[in-house]
């Protein structure tokens, strides 16, 4: 799989989705307690990659490329779509329609563990060599304090 250089998360899904011969749509959605922060969902037609719009952006790229991480491995979902999902993340496809979904659930399952690793290897390669900015005053004022590490 090729990494965009400079990295681009549009550039990559495009690759991915020309790769794969079909459509993947990034949609961003407000998070919700209790719900998956990421979602792959796949219909006949296109591939859906629903994530947490409200996140901070190097999270929210951690979230895609742990759904595409997926789509990389060949995971298919265990064959039914909760209503509760499909109500909120696709209102308007009906339930037989999406043949599988697949959300963040627990990292005991290896395809759980399989995707993350897949993000973080992606991650890992996109970062490579860019310079790391604060996250934020508060880690600036957090590194003062304790000055640089050994």
């Amino acid at each position: 799989m090729d990494i965009p250089d400079p990295f681009d998360v549009a550039t990559l899904v495009a690759g991915l989705a020309a790769r794969r011969g079909r459509p993947i749509e990034l949609i961003p959605l407000a998070a919700q307690p209790g719900r998956p922060c990421g979602v792959l969902a796949a219909t006949d037609r296109t591939d859906y990659v629903f994530y947490t719009a409200d996140t901070s952006p190097l999270h929210q790229e951690h979230i895609l490329m742990h759904e595409l991480g997926h789509l990389l491995c060949g995971h298919a979902g265990s064959g039914g779509l909760d209503e509760t999902v499909s109500s909120v993340l696709m209102p308007n496809l009906p339930v037989e329609l999406v043949r599988r979904v697949l959300g963040r659930t627990t990292y005991a399952e290896r395809q759980e563990q399989e995707a993350e690793m897949v993000a973080s290897l992606i991650m890992h390669k996109a970062r490579r060599g860019v310079p790391a900015e604060p996250v934020s005053s508060e880690l600036e004022r957090l590194h003062s304090a304790f000055g640089p590490g050994d």
